[in-house]
């Protein structure tokens, strides 16, 4: 007899919600509270340009707010607007004590800019409002997750991490199509991740060498 014909299996390249079905069958139909946060983090980050609200996201793609002047555009008869240069954007990926983070900065000439602008001849946004445009997004808790995960996940945990990453690569890609991102740097949730396993393996290493 076959005794893996009940198994939970996790189809290749799976969706969010296959990884959620793989864990509840893992977890007697449950989702835990940690994992749901961050599955619902995720969620919230991959559906960014669908959402009915502003973000982030939605006011740095939309060309009402570029300065359209500075970058060589117009307006034609039907009110569409055409630029020759698309804004510039700097990206950074980082681990704050929330979780990980993607942070936007404009540029006025070579500079990077932090602070609130509006309409500033420099500036190729018409509107900058870090308070609401700076970060671009956010997983909370992931850093711990990842953590937690190496202590005591299961197969579930780790295709969420992982999908955690494939999702951060499908949304700056959406903003490379829309903006000119000409600075991407920062720690990602793979450094994050290898950088934490390889400091497992030597600890535990370190462990079987001194007999613990």
């Amino acid at each position: 007899m076959n005794s893996s014909i009940n198994r939970p299996v996790l189809p290749q390249n799976p969706t969010l919600k296959d990884i959620n079905k793989f864990k509840k069958q893992l977890n007697w139909g449950d989702l835990p509270p940690f994992y749901h946060m961050l599955a619902s983090s995720i969620s919230e980050l991959e559906s960014q340009h669908s959402m009915g609200f502003d973000n982030a996201l939605k006011k740095i793609c939309n060309p009402t707010n570029w300065n359209i002047e500075l970058l060589d555009g117009y307006i034609d008869e039907q009110n569409q607007i055409h630029v020759e240069r698309k804004p510039r954007l700097a990206i950074y990926q980082l681990f704050t004590d929330r979780g990980f983070e993607l942070h936007c900065f404009p540029f006025a000439k070579d500079k990077q800019i932090d602070q609130y602008v509006k309409g500033h001849r420099l500036m190729e946004f018409e509107l900058w409002d870090p308070g609401t445009m700076k970060v671009l997004g956010r997983i909370n808790q992931l850093h711990k997750f990842i953590e937690y995960y190496f202590q005591s996940g299961d197969k579930a945990d780790k295709a969420l991490i992982f999908y955690a990453m494939k999702a951060v690569d499908n949304l700056i890609d959406y903003m490379k199509a829309h903006v000119d991102v000409v600075k991407f740097d920062g720690v990602s949730i793979e450094q994050y991740y290898k950088n934490l396993e390889k400091r497992m393996d030597d600890s535990d290493l370190d462990g079987l060498l001194l007999g613990e």
